[in-house]
């Protein structure tokens, strides 16, 4: 991702100006009188930028769904339990008495594997999102709401509704700009992408009933058409009515958000400014295939599907509808790198690799080295080995998977991943577009021009790449998986995809692998400041700052550090345990489970705070009642040891203001 223009003030502190932390928790301790339970608030979890919680623990709140004890409850019904309690407790998080307090649902509840229910919401007024707040409620089965999570803030009543300028004219500028040329520094080097012939224009492909629906325009010289809408965009100590636009370019090498004026207070509607601008898209920094990478080992043949025995996660006791399926369907006596999961084929050809299939219906993809074939070969293999892998972390078809046909009715479905294999080097090197529940995800792999190596080859990149989607879904809510923009959670999805796949390769290793993407860029450090082990040097009081060599100002390297707490709590956790496969399982699904309790645009310390009680729900699952202490304990450690203890503080997700802390939590504390 690239942040080219932001014009918010990340270092205003509405908290300050407003009123103090101290009448902050006195106005939590009012509203809990009014709910008559216990509203569990802590100063250091506040957004500066905002003034608004960010966490809100929520002890004996009643029962909210007790009275359909015994039978399902639906999701709507989560869904009004949520939005009724958060109006309830809105002077507990921060909007002032009188304040607008308005939030639209992600229609989906999603369900962790300890049982917790998660309302995805989207704060709105006037039927106008206001971008970038979206919290989480977290609920027990019976209703009853543990926590919300996520960040909010104080939008006046009386802000604009109708724009002074013109949706044409607000679009012509933003598509200006992200027609512009760009240079992007990455791991494999350096891209750069020409400026685009936008003279032609963008015809319109829908119309617009009231200001607050969503319209489509032609795409025009960009790749995909563009949706625009009217939004709010909190800027600090300012609110402006903006048209909010995404702009795709180049085989998914950037995927535009701007944001451009909208309100009165444009100083010339006819050339109203970007306010913001960011690139979404997430970069790297049975056939023959390469299960690790060329350098562990030459292709070879294996099963589509594999056997899940091959996998280092065990299948769910609950039987998962139509899985595990077919990777590829048999059509007219042949098989192709095409099937419910994953769509795989060249880029220049648009044709997948097909071959014949025998009088048992048996096919084998043996392609000749070094060819296009081969190449996506390899992205069908490892997208679907992915796809399979992650289900059997509760990543499923209710939770936005990626799959053309969802076996249980739940999501949306139409949705596989189109892998491409480019024969040249491409805008990133490696790209996954991730779209929302219903829209098929991108992925986009190239040569490395530097080594003549290609990523369709290299196993880590192509699961780095593959987790991308996974957060962005999880986070980022089956809406518009669009949850990871202010620069901690982007460094985080690097994190993340990095964590995954480097322990998948080690599972089944006696010795932990620690660097990653070392094949393919011809380097035995990989394309990472330094290997992940025990010993990596950066924490989170670095973040921002470019010391001893290290350099923590950019977004992959920050990631790094994120990174490594995991791998570390992986370590911890398996030691605590005795088994480091135990230790794996437990740590990946309190990963995937914190994923999905994590609220849109996280700090690194939300998203601790998610894994650590994703893991207090997996006790007497997937550890026993005497084991939690200890493994609590490791993942505490295991955060503490890279600067994000309990005494750790950042006043917003931006790579501003954070401080170190390795403290542990004091006793009696509850995660």
């Amino acid at each position: 991702m690239t942040q080219l223009i932001d014009k918010r003030d990340l270092e205003y502190d509405r908290l300050a100006r407003v009123q103090g932390a101290e009448a902050f928790l006195a106005e939590t301790d009012r509203v809990a009188e009014s709910v008559h339970h216990a509203l569990i608030a802590d100063d250091s979890k506040v957004n500066r930028f905002t003034g608004h919680l960010t966490e809100l623990r929520v002890d004996g709140a009643p029962a909210g769904l007790a009275d359909r004890a015994g039978a399902a409850a639906a999701d709507g019904d989560y869904i009004a339990r949520a939005k009724e309690y958060l109006s309830s407790v809105s002077g507990a998080i921060g909007f002032a008495a009188g304040e607008p307090v308005e939030f639209e649902a992600d229609p989906k509840v999603t369900t962790t594997s300890g049982g917790m229910h998660v309302v995805s919401l989207q704060q709105t007024l006037n039927g106008i999102d206001v971008w970038g707040m979206a919290p989480k409620v977290w609920l027990r089965e019976d209703g009853t709401v543990d926590r919300v999570v996520g960040d909010t803030a104080s939008v006046p009543s009386n802000v604009p509704t109708m724009p002074v300028v013109p949706v044409e004219t607000a679009l012509a500028v933003g598509a200006a700009k992200a027609a512009e040329p760009i240079r992007i520094e990455g791991p494999f080097g350096t891209d750069e992408l020409p400026v685009l012939d936008i003279s032609d224009g963008f015809g319109r492909l829908s119309s617009q009933a009231r200001n607050d629906q969503p319209m489509t325009f032609e795409a025009g010289a960009f790749d995909e058409a563009i949706p625009g809408r009217l939004v709010y965009f909190y800027m600090g100590d300012d609110v402006r009515l903006v048209w909010s636009f995404r702009f795709s370019r180049a085989n998914g090498a950037v995927q535009y958000h701007a944001l451009v004026e909208a309100d009165e207070r444009t100083a010339d509607a006819s050339a109203p400014q970007v306010l913001y601008l960011q690139d979404l898209t997430n970069h790297v920094v049975g056939g023959l295939v390469v299960r690790q990478n060329p350098a562990e080992t030459e292709p070879a043949l294996a099963s589509f599907p594999l056997p899940l025995t091959d996998y280092p996660v065990k299948l769910p006791p609950t039987p998962l509808p139509g899985f595990p399926g077919p990777w590829a369907t048999q059509r007219n006596g042949h098989v192709a790198t095409v099937g419910n999961n994953v769509r795989a084929v060249d880029a220049d050809t648009g044709k997948s690799f097909q071959v014949d299939v025998d009088a048992a219906g048996n096919g084998v993809f043996a392609p000749n080295p070094d060819t296009a074939e081969q190449r996506v070969t390899n992205i069908f293999f490892v997208c679907n080995y992915m796809h399979d892998f992650f289900m059997m972390l509760d990543f499923t078809e209710e939770h936005g998977n990626f799959q053309t046909v969802n076996f249980s009715g739940l999501g949306r479905g139409a949705d596989p991943v189109v892998a491409l294999a480019h024969p040249r080097p491409v805008f990133g090197t490696a790209n996954m577009l991730t779209r929302a529940d219903g829209l098929a995800a991108e992925m986009n792999m190239g040569l490395v021009a530097r080594t003549n190596r290609h990523t369709a080859m290299d196993v880590d990149v192509l699961r780095h790449e593959f987790t991308h989607g996974v957060t962005n879904r999880l986070v980022g809510g089956l809406h518009d998986a669009n949850g990871l923009r202010e620069e901690q959670s982007v460094a985080m999805g690097e994190g993340w995809s990095d964590y995954f796949a480097l322990t998948i390769r080690n599972f089944f290793r006696e010795r932990e692998h620690t660097v990653v993407g070392e094949w393919v860029v011809d380097r035995p450090g990989g394309f990472r400041q330094r290997p992940y082990d025990d010993s990596y040097p950066g924490d989170f009081g670095d973040i921002g700052k470019a010391t001893g060599g290290l350099d923590y100002t950019k977004i992959h390297n920050v990631g790094e550090i994120w990174c490594a707490a995991l791998l570390e709590m992986t370590r911890r956790i398996s030691a605590e345990l005795g088994s480091k496969q135990r230790g794996y399982r437990v740590a990946w699904q309190a990963v995937v489970d914190g994923l999905k309790l994590t609220p849109k645009n996280p700090s690194f310390l939300t998203a601790r705070g998610a894994i650590l009680r994703a893991l207090k729900d997996l006790k007497g699952t997937a550890f026993t009642e005497a084991e939690y202490p200890e493994v609590r304990k490791a993942a505490w450690g295991s955060f503490a040891r890279y600067g994000m203890g309990f005494d750790a503080f950042c006043p917003n997700a931006s790579f501003t203001g954070c401080r170190a802390g390795s403290g542990l939590p004091p006793a009696g504390h509850e995660d």
